[in-house]
């Protein structure tokens, strides 16, 4: 993943895990968009209680189609946990809709082909 931040990219700087957003994920299905609205907001408003202080929310949904891989649509919160002994992570809670998510799955093996380098490295 740090390789696609090599030049020509805009944000080629050292350390190239800086633009690494997600090196430990969560996903959270929700039952429609009512839920999956509630989910984020939970998130918004108990930092305090879960320890997790989010950072930033990129919400899919009002993206414009050009911007959106293959169609697909989430909301990505990014949080920061920091332990007692001050060390911190960062790391991606996607929230999805159900219905959208289990498209996704199916689609995952077409994902895997598109995003191959080669033959070799699609199992």
């Amino acid at each position: 993943k740090i390789s696609k931040y090599n030049a020509p990219h805009p944000h080629c700087q050292w350390p190239l895990t800086a633009n690494v957003m997600d090196p430990i994920r969560l996903s959270i299905v929700c039952s429609g968009p009512k839920h999956l609205l509630q989910t984020v907001r939970w998130f918004v408003t108990a930092q305090a209680q879960t320890g997790l202080v989010v950072t930033r929310i990129k919400n899919k949904f009002l993206l414009p189609e050009s911007e959106v891989q293959d169609g697909y649509r989430d909301v990505a919160l990014n949080v920061i946990f920091e332990d007692a002994s001050g060390l911190k992570i960062i790391g991606e809670i996607q929230v999805h809709d159900r219905q959208v998510h289990d498209l996704k799955l199916r689609m995952h093996k077409l994902y895997k082909v598109k995003r191959a380098n080669n033959s070799s490295s699609i199992a």
